[in-house]
């Protein structure tokens, strides 16, 4: 890998007509350090996709993934000895999308997949009619995964799709959903389990005609044994466990079966050299059980992996055998068992893992963020928290190996009311507050704020629930939040400490709703920018449990300055009573609805009424041809003596054409430079959040600057430090 350390930049300083500074030309040149978080490779060659479904496991050590989503297409990749061979490709775009399995023989790799028309865009044999979505069979030939293995009858022909290799196993109107979620395959025949009429369908695998039907109520996973009898999880019903049912080469149902005791939550099933059947078990055992005597009596003959999983004591703490969700299960001819996990609330949760015939490690692969961003620890410098993990960066060593996977904060087992499994997230932000950490999560369009308390003692790494705000009444999720105001914005606060969210703990400001994004400053106020007005709730302390407190009724607001048409960002210095206001005026307005507006003020005095404004700038943006392809600041953070504001996309006057960070002086908001990372880490994709970048001063005076990057399931590290600190 080249150096990464030096880039280069320039841009002049220009002041308009109005007294507002502005920018043109290019940027002094700063020296930088570009690295990445979350993912085992950079980005720029390979990638390990955001999460997996389902795998497959070759004699040879071959393993295979599929997915239904990767950002990127890497819905469907080929490791060897953890090394990334590539993606298939032609699995995220033109209505074809990923699936839930895939598995292969000598010649041909199959892989589930779902087709749709894009809402009656497309139309012809590669796609289904309006209404419809085709669950089915991708084939692409062993020499070439990215290419077509087409058959007669195959659909695929108009538009930028493989020609003539799918294979339509159910036609599925709106309203339904399903996915093939079982496969496997001989030299000569193909199995596809079918939920949608409760089936197990074999064809030719060479023709891909159909040889035989079988019926089997609600068929899940499949795999085949050592004498060529079919195994199938069978879904439960009302209070019964899971099944894994036994049939014989002709079809019929075999005496042989298991019955998995309730809680046992069955995700993958294989076969290993012993004839054993190897179960992924994701429920509270979080482990690989192995099952021997399928030709006799089926029986529990061990397991493999810590019980619990990740959430064994002490909780969250990532490392061997210390499964989280397993979704998959292999075994090569070496005998190394390969396993693939997903555990996550809001995606961003691939860790592929081998471990040798002893059952130790050999190499583990991570595809661990998406729509993500995290913030560093101010107290703990090398500490990375995102909205769901734990990270460790240890700056001094190479990109890539600067960073390590310590926790998983959310244990939905001991906490099921976490807002994190019932809202996602995607932001994560740390605050010491009375000396201790805090975890606050936001969601791409900041709906909601999520508070977190940390108690190592009684649960480890994981954060424990202590509040939410909601801007207003919560609807299409069910039951959740349990004991919502019926209208109007409201926070919850855990009163008595159980992380649970129970009646009477819940505080209403008059019915009303409220809008802006949330955005906590480092002592813990809580700040909207709410129409024409910007509020803060400051905190009003901590309670008996280690919960922070606030109340509407000691709110504070105060007017928007009148060189704003709109507040759409804020950022609040405490210590210094600053406040930057990013957002829109005149003409200078956001483009797309996400992003910020190109108009920055910073202000002294702020909390006296009366603040002085210090400093205003336009920032340079570039119209495109529709909103998602403007060129425009969608967000900012402060660190030190210096502003961060991350761009949707690359300014092409400034040479750019990817997401990118502008460095601003504090001081005058004057132009520092560019963080960029495409040189570095290739293509990245459009910032999704409406809080993209992150920035945090080390005591060193260096700077750890975060931007989000979802496209190859990662977050993009700077590494600055300015000359003079």
């Amino acid at each position: 890998m080249r150096n990464l350390t030096t880039h280069s930049i320039c841009l002049a300083l220009g002041l308009s007509l109005l007294g507002v500074l502005s920018f043109a030309a290019a940027p002094p040149e700063i020296h930088y350090k570009v690295s990445w978080v979350g993912n085992s490779f950079s980005g720029k060659d390979a990638w390990v996709l955001q999460d997996v479904e389902g795998i497959c496991v070759l004699p040879d050590g071959t393993l295979f993934t599929n997915v239904f989503w990767d950002e990127a297409g890497g819905n469907v990749s080929e490791y060897q000895d953890g090394k990334f061979l590539g993606a298939a490709g032609h699995s995220h775009g033109w209505g074809y999308e990923g699936g839930s399995a895939v598995t292969a023989n000598s010649r041909y790799l199959y892989i589930a997949t779902n087709v749709d028309c894009e809402g009656g865009g497309l139309k012809g044999n590669s796609w289904p009619a309006k209404g419809f979505t085709w669950s089915g069979v991708s084939r692409r030939p062993r020499t070439n995964i990215r290419q077509a293995a087409p058959f007669e009858g195959g659909h695929g022909k108009e538009g930028d799709v493989l020609k003539g290799c799918f294979l339509m196993v159910a036609e599925i109107p709106d309203g339904k959903s399903g996915r093939v979620r079982g496969l496997c395959a001989t030299e000569d025949r193909l199995y596809v389990s079918s939920p949608f009429d409760d089936t197990v369908r074999v064809y030719d695998a060479e023709t891909m005609g159909p040889l035989a039907t079988w019926h089997v109520d609600r068929p899940d996973r499949i795999c085949l044994d050592k004498t060529g009898k079919l195994w199938v999880l069978q879904h439960p019903i009302a209070a019964e466990g899971w099944k894994a049912l036994c049939l014989g080469t002709n079809g019929a149902m075999t005496l042989q079966q298991i019955q998995f005791p309730v809680g046992v939550a069955p995700t993958a099933i294989g076969i290993d050299g012993e004839n054993r059947l190897l179960v992924a078990d994701a429920g509270p055992d979080q482990q690989i059980k192995a099952y021997d005597h399928l030709g006799t009596s089926p029986h529990l003959a061990g397991s493999f992996g810590v019980r619990g999983g990740i959430f064994a004591r002490p909780a969250g703490v990532f490392g061997d055998a210390r499964f989280n969700r397993p979704t998959g299960v292999g075994v090569d001819a070496a005998g190394n068992l390969y396993v693939a996990s997903s555990g996550s609330v809001c995606g961003g949760s691939t860790v592929l893992e081998c471990y040798g015939p002893d059952r130790k490690l050999r190499w583990r692969r991570f595809g661990l963020t998406f729509v993500d961003l995290g913030e560093v620890d101010p107290q703990s410098p090398s500490d990375v928290f995102t909205k769901e993990r734990h990270f460790v960066i240890n700056a001094s060593r190479p990109p890539g190996a600067d960073w390590s996977y310590r926790g998983y904060t959310v244990n939905g087992l001991k906490y099921p009311d976490d807002p994190r499994t019932h809202l996602g997230g995607t932001n994560g932000f740390i605050r010491i507050l009375g000396g201790r950490r805090f975890l606050f999560v936001t969601d791409m369009t900041g709906e909601f704020l999520h508070v977190y308390r940390f108690h190592p003692t009684t649960d480890g790494e994981i954060a424990i629930p202590c509040g939410l705000f909601s801007k207003r009444h919560v609807t299409g999720r069910g039951d959740y939040p349990p004991h919502q105001p019926e209208k109007g914005e409201w926070i919850w606060l855990d009163r008595n400490g159980n992380g649970s969210l129970d009646a009477g703990e819940y505080l209403l400001n008059g019915g009303v709703d409220s809008s802006g994004i949330f955005t906590p400053d480092e002592r813990g106020a809580i700040w909207q920018a709410n129409g024409n007005t910007i509020r803060a709730l400051p905190l009003q302390g901590i309670d008996s449990h280690g919960a922070p407190i606030w109340d509407y009724a000691r709110a504070k607001t105060y007017p928007r300055p009148a060189e704003l048409d709109e507040v759409r960002r804020l950022r609040y210095l405490p210590d210094q009573d600053v406040m930057i206001l990013g957002g829109n005026r005149g003409q200078d307005r956001n483009q797309h609805w996400k992003p910020m507006g190109p108009v920055l003020c910073v202000y002294d005095r702020w909390s006296t009424g009366t603040p002085k404004l210090r400093q205003q700038v336009v920032l340079p943006y570039e119209k495109g041809s529709g909103g998602n392809e403007s060129i425009e600041p969608i967000s900012f953070d402060v660190a030190g003596d210096f502003l961060f504001v991350a761009y949707t996309r690359g300014l092409k006057s400034e040479g750019l054409k990817n997401a990118f960070v502008k460095v601003l002086r504090l001081s005058d908001l004057s132009l520092v430079g560019n963080l960029s990372a495409e040189a570095d880490l290739g293509e990245t994709g459009l910032l999704d959040l409406v809080e993209s970048v992150s920035a945090r001063r080390k005591p060193d005076g260096e700077i750890i600057v975060l931007l989000e990057d979802d496209y190859r399931s990662k977050m993009i590290l700077f590494c600055w430090k300015p000359e003079g600190h």
